[in-house]
């Protein structure tokens, strides 16, 4: 896959999108009333943005490739959802697992 400073391998690339599907993942399980006070120690709203920044770059790096921005989109969507009161976890959690599916999507920008 070609990005702004050269050529990933395709193996290269299947890793990051595993290692990007695992980091959104946390997003549900740090959220999940039912799991999140196992994990006492993450600050969310840091972790969310931090990969935000991450997604963005990744953004930059392929040449602005259209499902980032569907990606983006969907994550602060949820994101949203967390400053909502009451938060309600269904709609969080769909809109994660949605960003989730469209990892495996990104494909290289032909310019």
């Amino acid at each position: 896959m070609k990005y702004l400073y050269g050529h990933f391998s395709d193996e290269q690339f299947e890793q990051f999108k595993k290692q990007l599907h695992s980091k959104i993942h946390w997003l549900i399980l740090y959220k999940d009333p039912k799991k999140e006070k196992e994990y006492p120690n993450v600050d969310f709203n840091k972790y969310f943005i931090t990969l935000m920044q991450e997604i963005d770059s990744l953004n930059e790096l392929l040449f602005y490739p259209p499902q980032i921005v569907e990606i983006t989109c969907l994550l602060q969507t949820a994101y949203r959802e967390t400053k909502q009161n009451p938060f309600n976890y269904h709609n969080y959690r769909k809109c994660i697992l949605d960003a989730h599916s469209l990892v495996d999507k990104i494909q290289e920008v032909m310019e």
